[in-house]
């Protein structure tokens, strides 16, 4: 019986665990494997989403029915669409069209919110007087960007130039961006 033990003993010596060579390399995998999700979790190294804040401004249109100045009282049409191009949303702080600087007139916020390929269009007037300049958005009584500014009336000239800026900012990185066009002025 004694015997027998011993044998026993000697057959699960006999058998081999992993080789050394074996043990190593995989030692060596897992430790790349935990760099790997170690990297990922602090920098994200393999993130596909990566942020990407845009915004894009298209279909302008200024038109100035007096072709010269901002006399009689009609003032300039605007319109125009801001589109989020980018992967994050943005808020919208103010639009700058020929030197006149628009704000939103919100309540609670002072911007507007564009989601991820999300379009918003405006429309509105720049007249002589603060009070009739004004651009509108959305179907919400009161959506609107006002402005405190002076008005050039020379600025609004039939065939003048005239630059068109947002600034927005970030909401996931809070990094602020600025986004110009230019369009002609129609008659």
């Amino acid at each position: 019986m004694f015997h027998e033990k011993i044998k026993k003993i000697q057959s699960v010596k006999g058998k081999r665990g992993l080789s050394n060579i074996v043990g190593s390399l995989l030692m060596i995998v897992l430790t790349i494997v935990a760099a790997l999700l170690l990297g990922h979790f602090a920098f994200g190294l393999f993130s596909s989403n990566s942020h990407n804040a845009q915004v894009s401004i298209s279909d302008i249109s200024i038109i100035n029915p007096g072709g010269t100045g901002l006399t009689g009282g009609q003032g300039v049409s605007v319109a125009l669409t801001l589109t989020d191009t980018g992967n994050d949303p943005v808020n919208i702080t103010q639009i700058t069209i020929g030197g006149v600087t628009f704000t939103p007139n919100t309540t609670n916020h002072q911007y507007i919110t564009i989601q991820p390929g999300q379009s918003l269009s405006l429309t509105g007037t720049i007249s002589t007087t603060a009070t009739n300049t004004k651009l509108s958005y959305g179907t919400a009584n009161g959506n609107s960007l006002t402005t405190t500014s002076t008005v050039n009336t020379n600025t609004f000239n039939v065939g003048s130039t005239v630059v068109i800026q947002v600034t927005a900012t970030d909401i996931v990185t809070n990094q602020q961006l600025a986004t110009q066009a230019t369009t002609v002025v129609q008659d």
